[in-house]
């Protein structure tokens, strides 16, 4: 009774509000400063000893959603001092959040742990050492898509020793499988040596748990290097390979890159019944998996329908991802995502609504660290920003410098395709023609025909507006003949009109 009455003082006084009556009471203090100064009356062991409580209340009142309250119990106990009892329940907090597509609030709870956890010393009990690296592996799952390579390869080194005395091989193939990935998508090259070490030792424990789906990892990782910077055909040969021995691991980054890189490979190559069908089974497999997976697909998906010339599908699939991915805080799907529909929506000839969307996935592949990427973004944002007729400030040199160095042919194909389409506005048709013709001999060589045939439209567009005509039929029709091959039929028609007008007057679109 004493406690109502003294509840009921303050209620009548203004300080708290009665929150809700069912299931049981609660109350909230009217504003957060009345909380504060009643906070800060408190003596700092007061407080201990009443978080204490609270936290074992909160554990014997519902032992059943310990998982949900694991971030408050976390905060209980910490604040109690009880450091170990905190630590545990942040890393159920960040599995929880994890489970949920949380990933924002669940590195905060993995991050939080780190941030509690004592040095490494060669003292630490087994238990200790398995939850040092629960906890970088956690915030390496929770922050991948947004956090800088190379702090994720830091932390992963950091807690390689760790798994290696616990003797634990499934988790330090883990390890090196993130640590690969990470750096191949930071645009190192799978011949650098700190990649092969990662790769190389996820080889060696593959056949010493004679695990075929493990020892199909590192292929996938080479293939989805090579789908997107070349040569596309041995990536897809090795994904072929590879995604059906990872089919059971489907909880891991690696194997959900890899579904969505096939489909792309596929696309990238013009082959789209079997881009569509590889599209399809990423998404299927995504559906029960992780927030990264489901994304991951989603771009497959909005990737093949722009291959395809289907940009008013493609549009509002990109659309969605990057809504997603914003909300969820998966930053590097956003730039992904932002360059696909950045390329759509220039091509449909909304060149400003495409230069916003470039623009914010150039402004990430600086943050999240893609050097993959950014190149390519940079070029199309250029390509944009001269079309709506501004000046193009691109460092058009040193994007190419980037994709070269980093071995991206695609990267450098596609580079120099949108310097040519900039050159040709500016009237420089020479310069156009020979950027043309290096991104059109790239292309080639890797089969990339979606994209070969866009490039020779292009370059018979500029032969066209050069005046040199027969450079311009023989090229456009090499473009028409692709175009029908792979059943493009809108596309086709366009070089058919092309072709049609001769040598009449004709605008760079």
């Amino acid at each position: 009774m004493v406690a109502d009455t003294q509840l009921d003082t303050l209620e009548a006084k203004g300080l708290i509000r009665l929150a809700t009556y069912r299931p049981e009471l609660e109350y909230l203090f009217r504003h957060w400063l009345v909380q504060d100064a009643a906070y800060g009356s408190l003596l700092k062991q007061e407080r201990k000893e009443l978080h204490r409580q609270v936290g074992e209340a909160l554990e014997v009142l519902y032992p059943d959603r310990r998982e949900e309250l694991a971030g408050m119990l976390a905060i209980h106990f910490e604040q109690a001092g009880e450091t170990a009892k905190a630590i545990e329940y942040l890393v159920a907090a960040g599995t929880y959040g994890l489970e949920r597509s949380a990933i924002q609030e669940a590195f905060a709870s993995f991050d939080r742990a780190a941030g509690l956890m004592p040095p490494a010393s060669p003292s630490d009990s087994e238990a200790v050492r398995r939850q040092r690296v629960a906890i970088v592996l956690g915030r390496t799952r929770a922050g991948y898509s947004f956090r800088p390579g190379e702090a994720t390869v830091e932390d992963l080194d950091s807690i390689l020793p760790e798994a290696e005395r616990l003797g634990d091989l499934e988790q330090e193939a883990l390890i090196h499988t993130l640590i690969g990935l990470t750096r191949l998508q930071g645009g190192e090259n799978a011949a650098d040596p700190a990649v092969r070490k990662s790769l190389d030792r996820v080889t060696e424990i593959a056949r010493q748990l004679n695990d075929p789906s493990l020892q199909a990892m590192p292929l996938a990782l080479i293939g989805l290097g090579q789908v997107f910077g070349g040569p596309i055909r041995a990536g897809v040969a090795a994904l072929e390979e590879a995604v059906p021995l990872m089919e059971r691991r489907r909880d891991t980054i690696g194997a959900a890159f890899a579904r969505g890189a096939l489909a792309i490979g596929y696309a990238n190559l013009g082959e789209f019944d079997k881009a569509e069908a590889a599209a399809k089974n990423a998404n299927e497999i995504a559906a029960t998996s992780d927030l990264i997976a489901q994304l991951d697909a989603q771009i497959a998906d909005s990737w093949v329908q722009a291959a395809q010339g289907k940009l008013d599908q493609a549009v509002p699939l990109a659309q969605a991802c990057i809504n997603r991915a914003e909300e969820t805080g998966a930053s590097a799907c956003v730039m992904a995502s932002s360059w696909i529909l950045g390329d759509a929506l220039h091509r449909q000839g909304k060149f400003a609504e495409a230069r916003e969307v470039l623009q914010r996935g150039t402004d990430i592949s600086h943050v999240v660290d893609r050097r993959g990427w950014r190149p390519t973004l940079t070029a199309w944002l250029g390509s944009a920003t001269a079309a709506l007729g501004d000046p193009d400030r691109s460092d058009w040199a040193e994007a190419l410098e980037t994709a070269r160095s980093i071995g991206n042919r695609l990267g450098e194909s596609g580079i120099l395709s949108k310097r040519a389409e900039t050159e040709a506005r500016g009237g420089q048709f020479d310069a156009a023609v020979t950027d043309f013709a290096a991104a059109a001999s790239i292309l080639e060589d890797e089969g990339a025909r979606p994209s070969l045939a866009r490039v020779l439209q292009g370059w018979g567009h500029v032969l066209q507006l050069a005046g040199r005509s027969d450079e311009a039929v023989s090229t456009l029709r090499r473009s028409l003949v692709l175009f029908e091959e792979m059943g493009l039929d809108p596309e086709a028609a366009a070089v058919r009109t092309m072709l049609s007008l001769g040598s009449a007057k004709l605008e760079f679109a």
